[in-house]
Formats: C-alpha cells, structure tokens, sequence
C-alpha cells in the first residue's frame, strides 16, 4: 500500500528489497542542466516520499494517483523523469516498462528510493474543460469503486484495445527515442525542439506568476544541429566513410577512423587540432582535404561538421598511421590461422593490400603484438589461472586440478600445476593394462620449464594419457610430488603389479623406487644403449644389445651374453653392472601382460604437443587438453570399425606369428598340450589351456606367438580367440567411453576471489635461446647433400699438416712440404694466378687470353717474309751457306706460353664449338 510519507518522518527499513521501493518526487521547481560538467540540477519546488510502493503492482496510473495526492490533477500535464543510475543522463518515463526498468537500476539495499522529477505544465480552463468531457479518459474522485461498469485499465481491456496498443508500442519503439535526453527537457518555449516542435515551460503550481502570464509567454526558437547518423565500428571501422552529420562516440573512435581511412586511401593524413572536444585532420599542404569533428551540446559524442574529401596530391609508399599495433589488429585474423607465418610474407601481404613496405623491424613487433592478442600475454595469463582451474573442475567432475604457489608479498607466485582429468582417470582403471610410462619434456618462452607426463597402454598398444603437469624444473622433488598426486589419482596402496617405464631422468628412479617399492620399474633400452654408446661403438655390439634384451628366457639371455663377451670384454663388463630386471625381458614380470622395451609412447605424446610448448601457459594446457579430447573421440569412433575381436596393431603381431609358423611342426599330446619343433631344431612345449608356452613370448604379452599359433592352425583355429582379455575390443571401448567435457571461451568462466598469480622466476640465460632439439649422441644426422652419403665414423684430417681433429681452414701449424697438394688445390692456385696476371678482372682476362692465343697462332705458322726472302738468295748462290744463314738468322717469334688447366679446358671447349659451326652446313660466320 503506497502511503504518502508526512513531513520529518523517518526513512523506513524493508525487509525484502527486491518488492518494496521508495519514490522521491522533485515538483513544483525545474530541471537546469550545467553546460561545464553536463549534470542535472533541480532549481526551486518541493520534494515528497511515498513508502511502501510493491514492484510488482507499479504502473503509470499508480504514478498520475501519487501526482494528483501532490496537487496536480486535471488542470496540469505531467511528465514524470527518472535519472539513469551511474550516468547523468535522465529518462522519460512513459510506459510501465519504461518505470520498471527505472527502478530495476537501483542498487539492492533495505532502503531503495527511486528519484523521479516531475514536469508540470499548466492547462487552460478549454483544455481542462474538454479534458474532463472525455469520459473515457476521466477518472473523478467521487466515482463509486463498486459501479460495475468500472474497469481498472490495467486489469480489464477489450481485444480491439489490447491490439491497438501493441501496435501503438511497436510504431512508438520504432519511431521515436525519447530514452535519453542530451538537451534540457525544461527548454523555453521560444526554443525549438529536435523535431522542430514547441517544447512547453515547465511551471509550478505555486510560483508567483500567473497562468495567463505562462501562456501568454513569447516564444523563440533556437538553432540546433539537425539529427544524423551514428557511425558503428563493429561495422564501418573496416572501411570508414565520413559525411556531413556522422555521429561518433568518443574521441578516440573518430581517430582511429580517420587513420584508417588515411590508410585505405593512400595518403597520410595530420592531425591539426587533436582535442577532447574538437578533431581536425588535414592532408598534405595544398590539399584542400579536410574533416573536422566537435561534441554536441556540451555531450561526450563528436559529429563531423566539416568534410572535403577531395584530394589533389598522390599516394605515397609510406604512412605514419600504418604502426606496429594497427597491423597486429589488422592481421591478428590471418596470423590465427597461420601461426608459422614468416616475416617475409607478412611484409608481401601489407604490399599487395596497401601498397605499403612496413620495415623488418616494424614487422616483427606487429608479429609479437598480433600474437599476444591471438594467444595473449605469457604473463597475463598466470592470472586467470584460477579462473581455468575452476572451470575446468566444473565441466569435468571428478578432475585432479592441483595448483603450487608461494606467497611473495601479498601475491603467490605460480610454481607448478597437476591435471588428471576424469575420463582420463576412469578410462585408464577401467580399459587399460597397469603399465604407466614416465617422461618430461622442456617448454620454450619466457618462463621455460618442464611438461612431465605419465601415459598408458590401451588394448591397441597405443597411447593412453593419463595425467600431464607443468613444474618450474625436473628433479627429485618435483617428481616425488608428480607421483604422489599421480599415486592417489589412481588409488594405489600396494603397487604390486603395477609397471612403470622411465627414461632415467633426474630424480625420476629414486622417485618411483620410493614411492612403489614392490612395483616392476623397467629402463628404456634405447636410452640405455645412449649410455652404452658413449663408450662401446659399433654396429656388432649394438645388435648384439639388442638380442640380449629381446631374449624371453634366462638361458637363451646368457647365451647372448656369451657372444658379447666374444664381441667385447669391455662392453660384457659395462652390461653385467645392470640389472637385467631392468631391460631383459627374460626377466620380466608376466603379470602385466606387457614386453614393452622402450618409452616410445611418452616421446610421441612430447611429439604430439610440441606446438603447444612454446606457448603462453593457459594456451599451452589448453591444448593439451584439447588433443587428449579429440583423440579420446577419434578413437571411440574408429573402434567401431575394427575387423575382429582385436586393434589393428595386435592383429598385424598375429599376421607376423602366423607367417612364421610355417616353418613350425605341431604334435598333439592331448588336452590342448602340444608339442612344436622349429626348423631350427628347437623344440616347444606349448599349453593352449594355460595360454603358455616354453619360449616365454606368450607368457609376457599375451599374444600368442608363433609356435602356439602353429599349434591352434593345427585344428584350424583363430589366434585372436586365444589373446589375453585386455587386447579385446571391449576393453578399448571402456578405456575410451569416459568423454572429456568442452571447455567455454575465457570470457564465459566465473571469477574466483583469489589473488592472481604472479608468472614463476626465470633468470635469462646469455646467447640467444635455442629452438632446435639437442640431438642424441648416436642419433643419425641430416646430411647436407641428400644425394649423396656422409661419412659416418670417419676422423677429420688436415690438409696442410696432417694432423687430425681439424681441417685445413682452421689449421695453425705450418705447411707439411710432405703432403701432396689435391687437385682442388691446384685448381685455385690456377685461378688465382690467372686473375694477378689479368689484373683481377675476369672478363678483361679472357680477353688478353684470347689475344695472346691469337699472337701465337699467328707466328706459329713460320717465319717473317724478310728472313724467307734471305734464306732463298743464300740458297740460290750457296745451298749450305743458306742453311747456316737461316740456322744463325735469330727467330723473333716467342715461344708459346705454358697454359694452365682451366686455359687449357677453356681452349678445348672453343675449338670443338668452332669444328662444329665449320661442319655446320647452316652456319654463316
């Protein structure tokens, strides 16, 4: 019940706020708005509370009931505002949504209190006259409640009213905006409107001047801005026009479209006046382009008042506005979906859409930029790291999300973080052997670190994640915490049974002999051979590690043993130092039903995120996550297309065995015992009942081998029913049924009142950081040449002393005067000379060549004509006089000079083009 509060009362004290508000009425006085700071002022009148008003039954009517208990009923016309909470800004109430949403801005609290001004205009007696002959619109006090042809309007209203009314809203919401008023709504009658309408004075009903005198009132118009556009930047920012009128914003809206457009258009643009209020941009000078943009009234928005787009000058290849940032924003779109993109062709692509060469430098802080915005900072995303964890625990219930920090100051500071997803969890205890495999691997960046992971094996000896965390370094300690939050993840007490495969990393055995003590704990053999190689090369003695690890039975290890200690005491000995339990599998456990040598499965899960690892922190685990999501569905949909009752890699061991055991002679003993020789000359004992057999190959994995599928082809039997249940479809659907949830985008998750997370320490090392993969020591490197195959093994020697070690470009002793020169060498010597006796220039060497061969062929052809002359008098008068003569006579021609092999090959190739052009019967010289 609305109950008009007396003078001096009390504000009162609601129990639920979201029912009951409070309106305070500003009447009798009017609204000023201050030019300089564009707040509303109520100047004179009075102010009245009504308590008690219920939300839920507020209408326009209940606001005309509260103005005619203050004083203004027939003879006036009231406007009712209402100031928008948190602006300055006042709204004119004229529907009940309108009011509603007025009183939904007030803050919740047990004294809501709604501020309404009122608008009064006095009425003329006609006015009032015809105003109350209206009886569909008069409402009198003295009208009996009980009257049965009285209907509340709210209430009770025929159809035909109800559809008048919907279409009066949707012409009004469609046509007219009187939500926000930026101009004084108590303008002068002599003032003109937005519409060009007469805007009445706002008066009261006890000021000292008279109805006539209000009426009577001069009234003056007054010039304004005619109403334009409103410029949308999620629309015209991509390609800005300006016109006469256009509306913007902000400030800064209408300059970042103006250095757009200047971009787009070729030209640079300056900005002459660059103000709060006021923006003139002009071209070069000369140009008489020009645009300018000022506020409004005193409003926060600009409008374009001055606008020449002409332009008299040509485009240029640089632009002051084409910046670093301005191409990170443009290009951000394409660098998403090219993340690899070179500089190079960034530049090329700028070029082609602008015409515009932005320099190296500029290109790659637009890179970093746009990389920051598609990835987002490292730093930043440490501090929505709660926020991720959160969201992720909501959308997986049941996931293992641990968080390590310390407190500096008043913040933590981000150690280390642990995820085990649910599905991940469930699949593995459900549809997975008990073998896991341990690995960590480096992460790039800023804040370089390590991804340690622990995987599974499903029942296609595949890959199965299981748990992933990001620590600040990989050492004892962090695996111990790994683990043990990996060990309750997986609820487990006695770890008999259990397999775990590492790669003798930092800190990683001591952890797992700690903290599973009875548990199988096997060494990868290839990591081991690494060791090995170091001091035992040789290809000999690497396959002969080998089938010393592969051997599945005690004796047949020994006797491996034996031919490496006829190979290499020295490698027998570093052998026998390691306990075979670790890397034989004749030592093996056969509970697992697993032989797995190597940690293959850990390096292809590093190989599967190496994307991933040079990304800020929040992008990185997220696309962890994303992988172990989709390769989670990927496999639960081809599983469906599986041929048989096992994977694809299982049936191919099968096909292999089955090949094999060919060459096997089964013999029935009974009761599905069997006995099988090999061509070999070894003979097996093979129970189908047990699923056993002597050479132990069957006892370890659980596929049959090859003598006992040459035992059950002896009554034409399938190998797959005789495999162990966990290489079975259905243990591969049960690992693979659990799904990982989608995740929402960041802007979705809730806020988490935690402190934010400070990035972890990091010293910078000196040089620049690598990003190429240290190879291992025995690890096979790429050639140069891909044609041709390096020598492998081979010692360098140098061609100037000897030695060995080095080669001859960074040799410092002296010349060996033993060593025969190559043939390279002498070749360069040959060319060197060349270029010293031609000056250097190779062109002009040719040339002299060329002269010179021409000189000699010239006097190779005999002697002058002077010295024949003589030689024929002396041998008409004397015949040996003449041939003394012409032996004393001296010879002027020089002898040929000695050619090199480049000059001599060089001659070579122009006289066989010259016999050819001769035999030409085309050629003509």
């Amino acid at each position: 019940m609305v109950v008009l509060r007396e003078s001096g009362g009390c504000q009162p004290i609601y129990k639920d706020a979201d029912e009951v508000v409070t309106f305070k009425f500003f009447h009798g006085g009017k609204l000023v708005k201050n030019r300089k700071d564009s707040q509303w002022s109520y100047l004179g009148g009075e102010v009245s509370w009504f308590d008690y008003c219920e939300v839920d039954y507020m209408s326009m009517l209940e606001l005309f009931g509260m103005a005619k208990d203050l004083g203004y009923g027939d003879g006036y016309d009231v406007s009712f505002y209402g100031e928008e909470f948190g602006t300055s800004r006042l709204i004119q109430i004229i529907s009940d949504s309108t009011l509603l949403a007025c009183m939904s801005m007030v803050p919740k609290s047990n004294s809501r209190v709604v501020v309404l001004y009122l608008k009064v205009v006095s009425l003329t007696s006609s006015q009032v006259g015809n105003d109350s002959s209206d009886k569909e619109y008069s409402c009198s006090e003295n009208d009996d409640s009980s009257d049965p042809d009285f209907e509340d309007s709210d209430y009770a209203q025929s159809d035909e009213e109800i559809e008048l009314l919907k279409n009066d809203d949707k012409w009004f919401e469609g046509y007219v905006d009187h939500s926000i008023f930026d101009n004084d709504p108590n303008a002068e009658q002599n003032d003109e409107s937005d519409n060009g309408e007469e805007s009445p004075t706002l008066t009261c009903p006890n000021s000292s001047q008279s109805e006539d005198d209000a009426v009577g009132e001069v009234r003056r118009k007054k010039n304004r801005m005619p109403k334009g556009e409103d410029f949308r930047p999620e629309i015209d920012m991509g390609s800005p026009s300006f016109k006469i009128g256009l509306r913007f914003a902000t400030a800064e809206l209408f300059r970042k479209a103006v250095r757009i457009y200047s971009i787009n258009c070729g030209r640079e643009l300056i900005f002459m006046h660059n103000d709060r209020n006021k923006i003139r941009a002009v071209c070069e000078e000369g140009s008489p382009f020009v645009i300018y943009a000022s506020s409004v009234s005193g409003s926060t928005y600009l409008q374009v008042k001055t606008f020449n787009p002409t332009h008299v000058c040509s485009k240029g290849t640089k632009n002051i506005h084409a910046t670093a940032g301005w191409l990170a924003e443009r290009y951000s779109g394409q660098l998403r979906l090219n993340p690899n993109w070179t500089a190079a062709s960034f530049v090329e692509q700028v070029h082609q859409d602008y015409g515009y060469r932005p320099s190296r430098a500029t290109v790659y802080r637009a890179r970093a930029m746009a990389v920051d915005i598609v990835e987002g900072s490292y730093s930043k995303q440490y501090e929505v790291l709660w926020e991720y964890c959160h969201e992720l625990r909501t959308r997986n219930v049941g996931s293992t999300v641990i968080i390590k920090s310390e407190m500096e100051g008043d913040r933590p500071r981000f150690q280390r973080i642990y995820i085990c997803l649910a599905a991940c969890k469930k699949g593995f205890l459900d549809g997975c052997r008990p073998v896991v495999c341990l690995d960590g691997c480096h992460v790039k960046g800023p804040h370089p670190g390590q991804v340690l992971s622990a995987m599974g094996v499903d029942a296609n000896n595949g890959m199965f994640p299981l748990a992933y965390a990001y620590v600040e370094i990989e050492s004892n300690s962090t695996w111990l915490w790994f683990l043990e939050l990996l060990s309750g993840d997986l609820n487990i007490t006695n770890s008999h049974g259990y397999v775990f495969m590492t790669d003798k990393q930092k800190g990683l055995i001591d952890a797992v002999n700690a903290l599973f003590p009875q548990a199988e704990h096997r060494h990868c053999l290839k990591h081991l051979y690494g060791n090995f190689y170091l001091e035992h090369r040789g290809l000999a003695l690497k396959h002969q590690m080998e089938a010393i690890a592969r051997a599945t039975t005690v004796p047949w290890f020994h006797a491996e043993m034996t031919k490496m200690l006829q190979l290499s005491k020295p490698a027998h000995d570093w052998l026998m130092e390691k306990d075979p339990r670790h890397w034989s599998r004749a030592y093996f456990k056969t509970d697992s039903k697993c032989d797995m040598l190597m940690n293959n499965l850990c390096e292809a899960f590093n190989r599967s995120i190496l994307d991933a690892r040079d990304k800020p922190i929040l992008t990185m685990l997220e696309r962890i996550r994303l992988y172990i999501m989709l390769l989670m569905a990927g496999r639960r949909v081809l599983c469906e297309k599986w041929h048989g009752q096992v994977g694809p890699r299982i049936r191919k061991i099968l096909e292999k065995n089955k090949a094999k055991a060919q060459w096997c002679i089964p013999k029935a003993a009974g009761q599905n015992q069997f006995e099988v020789m090999h061509h070999s000359g070894r003979t097996f004992a093979v129970d189908l009942n047990g699923h056993s057999c002597s050479c132990h190959a069957w006892d370890l994995n659980g596929i049959p081998c090859l003598h006992a599928c040459a035992a059950i082809s002896w009554f034409h039997g399938n190998p797959e029913d005789f495999c162990d249940a966990v290489y079975k479809k259905e243990a591969y659907l049960r690992a693979y049924q659990p799904m990982i949830m989608p995740m929402t985008s960041q802007d979705q998750w809730m806020k988490v009142n935690l402190p934010p997370l400070l990035p972890p320490k990091y010293h910078k090392q000196p040089g620049r950081p690598k990003k190429t993969r240290k190879q291992a020591v025995e690890e096979p490197k790429l050639p140069s040449n891909p044609y041709k195959l390096p020598r492998y093994g081979l010692p360098l020697k140098c061609a100037n002393c000897g030695g060995e070690g080095h080669n001859r470009s960074g040799c410092k002793e002296p010349r060996n005067p033993n060593i025969k020169p190559t043939r390279k060498r002498n070749i360069a010597k040959d060319k060197l000379a060349v270029r010293r006796r031609d000056g250097g220039d190779q062109s002009g060497g040719q040339q002299s060549m060329q002269l010179r061969q021409r000189k000699q062929s010239s006097t190779s052809q005999g002697p002058s004509q002077s010295q024949a002359s003589q030689v024929a008098a002396a041998s008409l008068s004397q015949p040996s006089e003449a041939a003394d003569a012409f032996q004393s006579q001296p010879s002027q021609t020089p002898e040929p000079a000695k050619l090199s092999r480049v000059q001599q090959r060089r001659k070579r190739m122009k006289d066989q083009q010259r016999s050819h052009f001769v035999k030409d019967p085309f050629f003509h010289p």
